[in-house]
């Protein structure tokens, strides 16, 4: 018979009174960080199910969600919206463990004032939006002594949990729904600036390409400033030099989905009937678009989730973290801006 441990038990393993480990189980005050662990390795050693429900909790707790835009390319007003998901699913998990939550903005800021801001910061963790940031750029919050964790961004070798979307993932699905619909000849509109998701989006497009066993034309391959205004100029001028175009585009985002739509148009190219169109994000204005977007849905609840879960073990660990990446896949959200052939 499974039998779980008491809480008489765990206190006499941990050399601590019942009391304390009641309080810790029961995400209590009044229990230190450095014992609190203590307790919870100690439980679940004997066998505990420690769940999420259980993690690190105090009302003492501040942390503080920052937005760095480093070039403001990807990360601006039109994707406000997305952001603010990030934040709310941030504050949602928060209030469960009773820590109070802080915004901050670096808008073009050198990253050396930003590291010093952060250095004089009175909070216990960090999450922090790091869509426009490189792996140079992380190295910066090496001098960060507060526990950092990262969203929108992943590199494998960096020493800081990230939490990201599964670009690789969610581009396939993207490449395997053109395919199911008929497509044969699929291109690619990319973002110009060299952030990790398009990175890893365009990796997963060309991985699907040569699964279904589909040339990747280069030709094909637009690459465009990603705001709105910019891709469009760029995708105008694409389209007065080429009138051989694939029947199928995924675009990287859905602002590039956006001007790619309105400047076909503009060439009297029609979407889907003449070129089909899958975008990345699911913006509000996606649905309501004409024709309504087809795109990938990022889980952003569940990334801020996975956020907060981290940042508060790493608060409540003195010491022996293991750095992770943690993916989530997206979701495809079907619409009316893919023909089927």
């Amino acid at each position: 018979m499974n039998m779980f441990p008491r809480i008489i038990d765990i206190a006499k393993a941990a050399g601590v009174s019942p009391s304390t480990v009641s309080l810790t189980l029961n995400n209590k005050g009044g229990v230190s960080n450095v014992l609190r662990q203590k307790i919870i390795d100690t439980a679940v050693n004997m066998g505990f199910k420690y769940t999420a429900e259980h993690h690190y909790a105090n009302e003492n707790v501040s942390i503080r969600f920052l937005q760095i835009a480093k070039h403001g390319y990807i990360i601006n007003d039109r994707h406000n919206p997305f952001i603010t998901e990030y934040l709310r699913s941030i504050e949602t998990e928060a209030n469960k463990r009773k820590f109070k939550v802080e915004v901050s903005f670096f808008n073009m800021l050198p990253m050396e004032e930003i590291i010093a801001s952060l250095k004089e910061t009175r909070v216990n963790g960090f999450i922090i939006l790091g869509t426009e940031l490189n792996a140079h750029d992380l190295d910066f919050f090496s001098e960060v002594k507060t526990p950092v964790v990262f969203i929108d961004t992943y590199f494998p070798f960096s020493l800081f949990d990230c939490i990201d979307m599964d670009n690789l993932d969610s581009a396939f699905r993207a490449v395997q729904y053109f395919y199911n619909c008929g497509h044969r000849k699929i291109g690619l509109i990319k973002g110009n600036y060299e952030i990790r998701n398009f990175k890893m989006r365009e990796f997963g497009f060309r991985e699907a390409m040569e699964y279904f066993s589909l040339p990747v034309q280069e030709k094909y391959i637009l690459s465009v400033n990603p705001t709105l205004e910019g891709s469009g100029r760029d995708i105008d001028k694409y389209l007065r030099k080429n009138r051989d175009l694939p029947t199928a585009f995924f675009c990287m985002s859905d602002i590039m989905s956006y001007s790619c739509i309105k400047t076909l148009r503009s060439h009297n190219i029609s979407v889907p009937n003449d070129v089909s169109i899958i975008g990345f994000d699911d913006l509000p204005a996606s649905s309501l678009y004409e024709p309504p977007l087809t795109t990938v849905r990022v889980a952003s609840k569940e990334i801020g989730r996975q956020a907060v879960n981290r940042l508060s073990r790493r608060i409540a660990a003195s010491s022996g973290h293991i750095t992770e990446n943690i993916l989530i896949p997206g979701n495809l959200v079907v619409r009316d801006s893919v023909r089927i052939m």
